[in-house]
């Protein structure tokens, strides 16, 4: 994973502010165990950490795992690699913010405990002529991301430039809590 490596050297993903999503989806709830796939410099993780959650983070790239710092169970590892397996039935919480490999998706609703909570902000395929354009199979279609919670408890659904930023791709951001009874 060179090219990413490349990019975190050269300061991508340094602002460390944790997405807005995911601090307004723990804001009430008791702390636990998380894990935050394609973390970066672990800017969601080391929030979920300060306000006492376990938390595992995972990104391809070690450059950006380097910089994740301790409590935080942080490890270098290929989401997209066959050999990948999230635990069933694991976590309280799972966090996947701008990252899209759609295969990760039966996963990540298997390794969430029963009344777990999913928050996903995705970049969505985005029309504006003055985005840059990306390879479609990274970015998510219109309603696409609700679509496969759509049997989960949605607690926020936002399609659109974040934070209003129309300098911005268009994210799809999805909060959603797993049915308590769910053996899914």
């Amino acid at each position: 994973m060179t090219r990413w490596d490349e990019k975190y050297r050269a300061g991508y993903g340094a602002n460390g502010t944790p997405e807005p999503a995911l601090t307004k989806a723990i804001a009430d709830i008791s702390p636990g165990v998380a894990l935050d796939l394609a973390c970066g410099r672990g800017r969601n993780a080391v929030y979920l950490a300060s306000r006492r959650w376990a938390v595992t983070a995972l990104d391809s790239s070690q450059v950006a795992i380097n910089e994740v710092p301790s409590p935080i169970d942080a490890r270098c590892i290929d989401l997209e690699s066959p050999d990948f397996q999230i635990v069933p039935g694991a976590y309280d919480l799972i966090c996947d913010c701008y990252y899209l490999h759609r295969p990760l998706f039966p996963q990540i609703r298997a390794g969430l405990k029963s009344g777990g909570l999913f928050v996903g902000v995705i970049p969505m395929i985005d029309d504006d002529p003055a985005i840059s354009p990306l390879n479609p199979a990274y970015l998510c279609e219109p309603g696409e991301l609700q679509s496969l919670f759509a049997d989960w408890e949605i607690r926020h659904s936002y399609e659109g430039k974040p934070n209003g930023d129309s300098s911005r791709r268009r994210v799809a951001e999805l909060i959603a809590r797993k049915p308590v009874s769910a053996n899914q």
